[in-house]
């Protein structure tokens, strides 16, 4: 199954759909002048530069026009799935919902955070679902299949390297720095430290993590510091890229290389892996969706975008 998140797009779709109750509320104030939602809905339905990579190679398209073409491709896709017999089912949603969370708790909360809804989550991951039950039709993994793929490609894909969960404070004056030196001395811990002080905004708000990053991923001079410290231990300063600034590195956890265990999560991947691969050469979910297209009634009532759609979709039928 293809992995994506909702798309952008879906966004300016909700925002389109907003139009006709909310067309004159005021979205943003600049100085005391309101910019309305109207304007900026018909801004983004047009705004030039953007468009989509296929094949290796950028195309310009309007927003409007690819939102249009994004929904009416998944509601083909919901649609065929239906017609095969393959649609998700609720508890499916529900399922794969819980998977994913499990894997990663702050899931759903990241989804929501960018103004999408619960219903919004369940008709994105059921677009996902649609998909991957088409490409999967006819097909069984047993166990024991699983088991002999797992054994035989264990130390190439299941042994995870040798990795460190690391944070950084970044500072750009000596005055910042006293401040940090200050408050970790004090006893602070250094992801509060960070998240109040570090200027490195694609760390700080989340108290300073760069992540769990494997060994061989870190530059040369990064790794020796980090090599040289105790979990639970900070560097000294380290010069950064830019004159004035220095970085602290914390070292807050180390795994060593280890080979992944056959749990029932990594039996779902690799079943899921293998029905996709499997899948890919079974079913034609390409030649499907062109079907899907060619016999597809689609009315279009004066978009500004009815003429590119056509070429597509085709006229009206």
């Amino acid at each position: 199954m293809k992995s994506r998140a909702l798309p952008t797009l879906l966004a300016l779709a909700t925002a389109l759909s907003a139009v006709g109750a909310q067309a004159q509320d005021t979205i943003v104030t600049v100085n005391g002048q309101p910019i309305a939602r109207s304007q900026y809905v018909k801004r983004m339905e047009v705004l030039p530069g953007v468009g989509k990579s296929i094949g290796g190679k950028f195309f310009e398209a309007s927003p409007g026009f690819l939102t249009l073409q994004q929904m009416i491709n998944e509601t083909l896709m919901l649609q065929l799935a239906k017609d095969k017999g393959v649609e998700p089912s609720e508890t499916q949603i529900t399922d794969e919902i819980k998977f994913r969370t499990d894997d990663n708790p702050d899931f759903v909360k990241a989804f929501t955070m960018l103004g999408f809804t619960q219903a919004d989550l369940r008709y994105d991951i059921k677009v996902q679902l649609s998909e991957f039950n088409l490409t999967t039709m006819g097909i069984n993994i047993a166990d024991a299949q699983i088991t002999q793929f797992y054994e035989t490609e264990k130390k190439a894909q299941f042994t995870l390297p040798k990795r460190h969960k690391i944070r950084v404070i970044t500072i750009d004056s000596p005055a910042l720095k006293k401040k940090v030196d200050d408050q970790l001395a004090a006893g602070k811990s250094f992801a509060d430290v960070a998240s109040e002080l570090s200027v490195d905004i694609s760390t700080k708000y989340d108290g300073g993590l760069m992540g769990v990053i494997p060994e061989d991923n870190l530059s040369g001079t990064i790794k020796a510091i980090v090599n040289g410290m105790k979990e639970g231990q900070s560097s000294i300063w380290v010069p950064g890229q830019t004159q004035g600034v220095e970085i602290k590195f914390f070292l807050e956890k180390t795994w060593q290389s280890e080979v992944m265990p056959l749990d029932a999560k990594l039996k779902q991947r690799i079943r899921r892996k293998m029905m996709v691969d499997r899948g890919n050469v079974k079913n034609d979910i390409e030649k499907m969706m062109t079907n899907q297209r060619a016999n597809a009634k689609v009315e279009y009532t004066g978009t500004p975008f009815d003429n590119q759609l056509k070429q597509l979709f085709g006229p009206d039928k």
